[in-house]
């Protein structure tokens, strides 16, 4: 029983310890300002100024981020947001993914990948949890369930 539990021990500290290694480069505290308007012509910053709210970077190669689509698209459903369509292409295909794959997302255009590089990210998936004083209060890369997402809107709201 012993060795058993020794081994999720330490099963547990090396996915905490491999997850603060892929995070370890992203930006918390204050986000830095996005000046691009979303696709829609709206500006970024606002939904973001007080949470809980949800800043998530994807891409349309990214297998990934397509298999987070439903678990984003309802968690906007209930909180505010922005999206990052990272190294996806121009506007005009941004915005014919997001039709073809009927996502209703607030979403920011960063073609060369500026914005992600500004906020540490690389690679994608990447979310960032705002807190109620506009702050980066959590960080994840890589695959999130929905109800993970939520579980972080919901502590960060706390906080």
């Amino acid at each position: 029983m012993l060795r058993k539990s020794t081994f999720y021990i330490v099963a547990v500290l090396f996915i905490f310890a491999g997850q603060f290694l892929v995070n370890g480069d992203l930006v918390t505290g204050k986000p830095p300002r996005i000046e691009q308007t979303t696709l829609d012509g709206h500006q970024a910053m606002p939904s973001l100024k007080q949470g809980p709210a949800l800043l998530y970077f994807w891409a349309e190669w990214c297998g990934i981020c397509r298999g987070m689509q439903d678990n984003v698209s309802r968690v906007l459903q209930d909180y505010p947001g922005l999206t990052v369509a990272e190294r996806s292409g121009n506007p005009e295909q941004v915005t014919d993914y997001l039709a073809q794959n009927k996502l209703n997302w607030p979403v920011v255009n960063d073609p060369n990948g500026t914005i992600g590089q500004t906020y540490g990210i690389r690679g994608v998936p990447a979310l960032f949890f705002i807190d109620k004083h506009g702050n980066i209060g959590f960080t994840s890369v890589g695959y999130t369930s929905e109800w993970g997402i939520r579980l972080r809107l919901w502590l960060i709201n706390l906080l």
